[in-house]
C-alpha cells in the first residue's frame, strides 16, 4: 500500500467517522434522558441531506442557509415526533416506544421511495481544490467535513455545560431527583429530541456535497452509529468522536482489502475493544431496560 493511498483511506475513515459521531451522540442523547431507543435516528440523518439538496438547488440557498434550514427541520420533526408519537407511548414503556420508532423509521423510508428519494441527489462540489502534502493529496471537502464535525462536536460538549444542557445531564442520570430540583422534565424531553434529531440531520447536511443524498444512507449509518455508541460508551461525546473515528478508519482500511465485507472487520474490531472494555472506552455499559 502506498503512502498516498494511506493516508486517503484515513481521511475517507475520518470523514465517515465524524458523521458516525453525530448520529450517535443524538442517539445517547435521547436514550440517556428520555430512555428511548430511536430506531428513527438514520432517517433524521438522511431526511438532513435530501432538504439541503432541495434547499440549495431548487430554492437557491446559499450551502451554510441550507444546513441551518436542516437543523431546524429536525429539529422540529423531532419534537412533532415526541408529542405526537414518543410521548403518548412512554408510559407503556421501553419495548413499546422502540417499536414505535421502528415503525416511523419505515414509514419514512416508504414515503421517501415514492417521492423525493426515488432516485439518488448528487449536489456540486462546495469545497473545489485540494490539499498537497508532499505526494498526498487530500480534497478540501472532506477535510471541511472531518473539521465540521470536530467543531460541533466541541459545540455540544459546551452545550451540555449550559443551564439547559446540565438539566439534561441531571434528568440522565435520575428524574426523580432532578423533578425534586425543580427541572421542568417535559421540557427537557422535547429538547432532548430536539438536538437529538438536529444532529443527524446536520450530519446528513454536512456529508451531502462528498457523498450525495440516497436512501439507503440512513440504515447504513444507523447501524455504524449502534457500535460508536457501543464503543464510545453511554454519556460520552468525546468516546463518541474517538470511537466514530476508530470504526470509520477500521472500515475505510478494510473496504479496501474486503470490500462490501467490511462490515465483519467493524464488528470484529469493536467486539475485541467491548470485551475488554464492556463500559466503552469513556462512557458507561448501554442501560438495560427497567434497570
Amino acid at each position: 500500500m502506498s503512502l498516498t493511498l494511506f493516508f486517503q483511506l484515513i481521511v475517507n475513515g475520518l470523514m465517515s467517522g465524524g458523521m458516525y459521531a453525530l448520529v450517535a451522540s443524538g442517539l445517547t442523547l435521547t436514550l440517556g434522558v428520555i430512555k428511548i431507543f430511536n430506531f428513527a435516528q438514520g432517517q433524521f440523518y438522511m431526511l438532513g441531506a435530501f432538504i439541503t439538496f432541495a434547499a440549495v438547488e431548487a430554492m437557491g440557498m446559499p450551502y451554510p442557509v441550507a444546513i441551518l434550514a436542516s437543523l431546524f427541520c429536525m429539529g422540529l420533526l423531532g419534537v412533532l415526533f415526541f408529542f405526537g408519537i414518543i410521548q403518548k407511548t412512554m408510559s407503556q414503556g421501553f419495548f413499546a416506544t422502540m417499536l414505535v420508532s421502528v415503525l416511523f423509521a419505515n414509514i419514512i423510508n416508504q414515503v421517501s421511495i415514492f417521492t423525493f428519494a426515488s432516485k439518488d441527489q448528487v449536489l456540486a462540489p462546495i469545497f473545489s481544490g485540494k490539499l498537497v502534502v508532499g505526494e498526498v493529496t487530500i480534497s478540501t471537502g472532506k477535510m471541511v467535513v472531518i473539521g465540521c464535525a470536530i467543531i460541533i462536536m466541541v459545540l455540544l460538549h459546551f452545550f451540555m455545560k449550559t443551564k439547559i444542557g446540565t438539566a439534561m445531564l441531571a434528568s440522565a442520570e435520575n428524574m426523580e431527583v432532578a423533578k425534586l430540583q425543580g427541572i421542568n422534565t417535559r421540557k427537557i424531553f422535547w429538547v432532548t429530541m430536539a438536538v437529538g434529531c438536529g444532529l443527524s440531520g446536520i450530519a446528513g447536511s454536512i456529508i451531502l456535497p462528498v457523498t450525495g443524498a440516497y436512501l439507503m444512507m440512513g440504515p447504513n449509518v444507523f447501524l455504524r452509529a449502534l457500535l460508536v455508541l457501543m464503543l464510545g460508551g453511554m454519556g460520552s461525546m468525546s468516546g463518541a468522536l474517538i470511537a466514530g473515528f476508530l470504526i470509520g478508519i477500521v472500515e475505510s482500511v478494510a473496504f479496501q482489502f474486503v470490500g462490501y465485507f467490511n462490515i465483519l472487520a467493524i464488528l470484529v474490531f469493536v467486539g475485541i475493544l467491548i470485551y475488554f472494555r464492556p463500559g466503552g472506552l469513556l462512557g458507561k455499559p448501554m442501560p438495560i431496560p427497567g434497570e
